[in-house]
């Protein structure tokens, strides 16, 4: 009897396998054929014959330099890259067209690995429901609650000044992405949630905070690795597990954090609107705190209807904000003070702009910052040296015309800002660091699609102001308070990940200023 069952369990599943596979086929067969026939007239490294472009795209400054090697050989708009024999990507770097193609969706095949930890979240979302998120999430970066968020910085940032200022009397280098990552989850986590982890003096002890620290990384490791990409391989291996459970870990904290938060707004009493009013809520949370944070806005958020967002999607733009807050601002960071540390004098001009704008105190405020002018240029420099997110990728949804070239319909394709921030069609001397490439006499007569570490177009990043403010509160904090040399033992080596990041970290040497 048992037997029989399987025999007919056996039956039933070959059957629907075969079903599956050939009723997809005819579609994976058409879509191979018209990549062939558009996609070979694209400039391209050669290709082998199983492994495409796989053996030669690594996540590191070899691969970097290579594609760079080529584009001032070739000066191509556009190239194709093979991921093994079948699967073809499309690498864009020319404005032109990227202002056609930043219309198109995200690549769901990418994205989707994001999906057990951010869920359908603004970074994955797509038409209405993200259409109706990005609306009703807008208000949570007016200038307003904007302004709240700067003393947070600064708060996180004595904490952080406090522990460099002690190596420095040691003599002791620092590794500035180990430190900076801690102080930049600091401030996200009390953005968002109004949550003091203490993880700048922890060093991770905190359930959650390492949750959120080793995600990040396990995601990353997940998009290089193409076996990884199917769920239920990797679901068997101890990375999956680990990404389970670290999932669990953060959603759940999530959800005590966001119940406890309705309790103290007490929303059974807040009347449903369309858009809610600002100082009556701020009047809700004034006896605890100063600022309103970004949880606030969400569980107040209301559709048309009054109905306001349900606790997964709450849950879900919480942890993608604390995501794209921490990781992205880091490498921004980070980049501009190896910049400031490698040129000197444009360290001392920042440095100037900053004791002029403090005269005799000790922190910025929020009218501070659009004073500092020259700083913003190195920040943006920086990010155009060393672009927080190196490319994103999207998914075109009819065949696109450019130029002499068609991307047919369905094909995947990379926005290489990378490649884009260094061009040296717009960009004169581009592995020069030139913070006066923004002064608004060059910025203004530049295309706006020739610089986009924020990406651009309609989906372009909704925290960019956020990210922008507390970089310059840090930047300028740090500079202020320290000298900063390179370490001369220290190899500084890109890696190109989903956020680019430096390989062996980036080794400082301190030195105490007195004000």
């Amino acid at each position: 009897m048992m037997l029989s069952l399987l025999c007919w369990l056996s039956l039933l599943l070959s059957a629907a396998l075969t079903y599956i596979f050939w009723s997809n086929l005819p579609r994976a067969v058409w879509q191979y054929y018209r990549q062939c026939k558009y996609l070979k007239k694209f400039p391209s490294w050669p290709a082998h014959w199983l492994w495409g472009h796989l053996h030669l795209v690594k996540p590191n400054e070899e691969t970097i330099m290579r594609y760079m090697d080529f584009m001032k050989e070739k000066k191509p708009k556009m190239t194709c890259f093979w991921v093994g024999p079948f699967f073809a990507s499309v690498g864009v770097h020319h404005p032109n067209y990227l202002k056609i193609l930043l219309k198109e969706e995200k690549s769901r095949p990418i994205y989707r690995l994001f999906l057990p930890w951010l869920g359908e979240g603004l970074l994955i979302a797509e038409g209405q429901r993200w259409a109706r998120n990005r609306r009703l999430l807008t208000p949570a970066f007016h200038f307003e609650i904007l302004k709240g968020y700067v003393p947070v910085y600064n708060s996180c940032v004595e904490v952080f000044l406090e522990k460099w200022r002690v190596k420095a009397q040691e003599g002791i280098p620092v590794k500035i992405f180990d430190t900076v990552s801690l102080l930049s989850l600091d401030i996200i986590s009390q953005c968002a949630f109004s949550y003091k982890s203490d993880c700048q003096n922890a060093k991770f002890k905190h359930p959650y905070v390492k949750a959120v620290y080793d995600l990040s990384f396990l995601v990353t490791d997940r998009f290089l690795n193409p076996l990884h990409h199917i769920d239920w391989l990797y679901a068997l291996t101890s990375s999956g597990q680990k990404m389970r459970k670290a999932c669990k870990l953060v959603h759940d904290h999530s959800m005590t954090v966001i119940n406890e938060r309705r309790t103290v707004l007490n929303l059974q009493q807040f009347p449903k609107k369309q858009s809610f009013d600002v100082d009556a809520l701020y009047n809700k949370v004034s006896q605890n705190r100063k600022y309103l944070d970004f949880l606030d806005i969400l569980l107040t958020a209301t559709h048309e209807d009054g109905t306001g967002l349900l606790d997964v999607d709450i849950r879900a733009e919480a942890d993608t904000f604390m995501f794209e807050g921490h990781d992205t601002t880091t490498s921004g960071m980070c980049w501009t003070l190896y910049c400031l540390a490698k040129h000197p004098e444009h360290q001392d001009k920042v440095r100037e702009e900053v004791r002029s704008v403090l005269m005799d105190r000790n922190f910025l405020d929020y009218d501070d910052l659009k004073n500092l002018k020259y700083t913003q240029w190195c920040i943006k420099e920086a990010m155009r040296l060393y672009p927080p997110v190196p490319e994103i990728y999207r998914k075109v949804s009819e065949d696109v015309k450019l130029d002499d070239y068609t991307i047919p319909k369905g094909t995947q394709f990379s926005i290489q800002i990378y490649a884009l921030h260094h061009n040296p069609e717009f960009w004169e001397n581009p592995e020069v660091f030139d913070p006066l490439r923004f002064h608004p006499s060059n910025a203004d007569k530049r295309d706006p699609y020739t610089y986009i570490p924020f990406s651009a177009g309609h989906r372009n990043c909704i925290g960019q102001n956020f990210a922008l403010n507390e970089e310059k509160v840090v930047i300028g904090s740090i500079v202020n308070r320290f000298h900063l040399t390179l370490d001369k033992a220290n190899e500084v080596e890109m890696s190109p990940r989903v956020v680019l990041r430096s390989k062996y970290d980036i080794l400082m040497q301190l030195e105490e200023l007195k004000n």
